[in-house]
């Protein structure tokens, strides 16, 4: 199976990486030669320097690499080229319909990215949650603390997407992002409530903060606070129930459960620890590609759907409304006031 990767930064080299060990024949494309150098250097393989050169190459589908806010030219140019594709994660989403017209027309399948439903720990929590029952559960707190330098240490975080513009900072984009394990372990989003802004220096004009009530629709409430200022970074959950509690610890890859009856805690360690006591990340990724590749073969359904995917971007236009609003703002109401496909900049804290 021949694949062309478009973009080849960090999560294009990543995804042209694991391709290459699920047996696929990769072709790169970048707009940056100095992108297209490196990643020929690195894995020796075949390059082009634009979109009409890669569809030349014969592929049999495409992953899509490249900055959130570039994503729908991509989808456009896949879908009128008739080529399968993978995206990674989404800012904002189109409508499902809108891929299910494209797909009809140009008779195949598209493929958005969910990297947390192969995160182990996430799988283990979201079992054992099913075993004590949905109306048991009491509260969710995530909090994500990043820190903008280290997401591309090797060139400054003001030359690159997340760190150079609004739309598609960092601490918006983790929003759906982070969204995404929050509604394969407990569902649906019905409301938010959220602030958002900026707490430190930047050279750009970005937000670094992003904090949210939620109400899912099982009933239960959570909060989810996403931080990129954070110099010593973590991610840590923290699951309430009526006779039992669940601590995520995401630097120590670790689950631990504490049971109220017993008095009692368990530790919780993913399958492939390494000895050392570190997770191989990458295995996350390198599932993810294959859950992908077998999709095209034909060996098994794809996990995610596109109005899962449309759903965590509706929370996130939801949460901005309601720091606008300075209100509680219910998801269903904002599902037909944007398309997805139509970019706008975020207000800034300062500004409101």
């Amino acid at each position: 199976m021949r694949i062309g990767v478009i973009g080849v930064g960090s999560m294009g080299k990543r995804r042209t990486r694991d391709l290459l060990a699920l047996d696929c024949e990769v072709v790169l494309f970048d707009s940056r030669s100095d992108r297209i150098a490196e990643a020929q250097k690195i894995f020796n393989a075949n390059a082009v320097s634009s979109f009409d050169a890669l569809l030349d190459k014969k592929l049999d589908a495409l992953v899509i690499s490249v900055p959130p806010d570039k994503h729908l030219e991509y989808y456009e140019r896949s879908f009128k080229a008739r080529l399968p594709f993978f995206s990674e994660m989404n800012v904002l989403t189109p409508e499902a319909a809108w891929f299910a017209s494209k797909e009809v027309e140009a008779g195949v399948r598209s493929y958005p990215s969910g990297t947390w439903q192969f995160y182990p720990l996430f799988g283990i929590l979201r079992d054992e949650l099913r075993r004590i029952g949905a109306d048991q559960l009491n509260t969710v707190h995530y909090h994500y603390g990043g820190y903008l330098p280290f997401w591309h240490p090797w060139e400054p975080y003001s030359e690159f997407y997340a760190g150079s513009k609004r739309s598609v900072c960092a601490a918006r984009e983790m929003v759906p992002f982070e969204l995404e394990w929050f509604r394969w372990v407990f569902g649906p989003v019905k409301s938010v409530c959220c602030t958002h802004g900026r707490n430190a220096e930047w050279v750009t004009d970005i937000d670094d903060t992003y904090a949210l009530m939620l109400q899912f629709e099982s009933g239960l409430f959570g909060t989810m606070i996403i931080e990129l200022h954070q110099t010593a970074p973590f991610r840590m959950a923290r699951v309430a129930c009526r006779k039992s509690s669940f601590t995520l610890d995401m630097a120590a890859h670790e689950l631990r459960r504490y049971d109220l009856e017993t008095e009692t805690w368990k530790v919780i360690k993913p399958p492939g620890l390494r000895s050392l006591g570190s997770f191989n990340f990458e295995q996350v990724y390198f599932d993810e590609m294959s859950a992908f590749v077998n999709a095209l073969r034909g060996l098994a359904p794809y996990p995610k759907t596109w109005s899962e995917d449309r759903h965590l971007s509706d929370v996130l236009v939801a949460a901005e409304e309601s720091w606008k609003r300075r209100a509680w703002v219910n998801v269903g109401d904002v599902e037909k006031t944007y398309d997805g496909r139509s970019w706008v900049e975020t207000e800034s804290a300062a500004g409101n």
